[in-house]
């Protein structure tokens, strides 16, 4: 299966991108996989807002080079975790387009809803 970006429901299906099943469509199985997405976009949103909290950089749009812009949020990852893996340390010693592509997103989609449904 590919890597994919957790979308909400505003943004269009892509293959590459998981959104959750609209209401009208929903089975045991859709609503299943919609409860587990919308936990894993809280998830995302909470660490970005971590990140957000820390590093005012990301206050604001970046304004450089694209590559640039990877390397600085690859750069506040790297610092972030080895902060907090210090810090784990310390207190372990203290204590939407159409057509095909469309069909294949919904496949994607389908596949990691099976998963899900098949491994709680």
């Amino acid at each position: 299966m590919p890597h994919v970006i957790i979308a909400d429901e505003a943004y269009p299906l892509m293959k590459h991108s998981l959104k959750p099943y609209r209401k009208q469509e929903l089975n045991a199985d859709k609503e299943y996989f919609n409860k587990r997405l919308s936990r894993a976009r809280r998830t995302v949103e909470c660490a970005f807002g971590i990140l957000r909290s820390k590093w005012q950089i990301l206050d604001k749009p970046i304004l450089t080079h694209p590559g640039h812009a990877d390397n600085i949020i690859k750069a506040i990852c790297i610092l972030h975790n080895l902060k907090e893996t210090q810090f784990v340390f310390q207190n372990e010693n203290r204590q939407a387009p159409a057509g095909r592509l469309n069909n294949e997103a919904k496949v994607v989609r389908d596949n990691f809803k099976a998963y899900l449904c098949n491994n709680p």
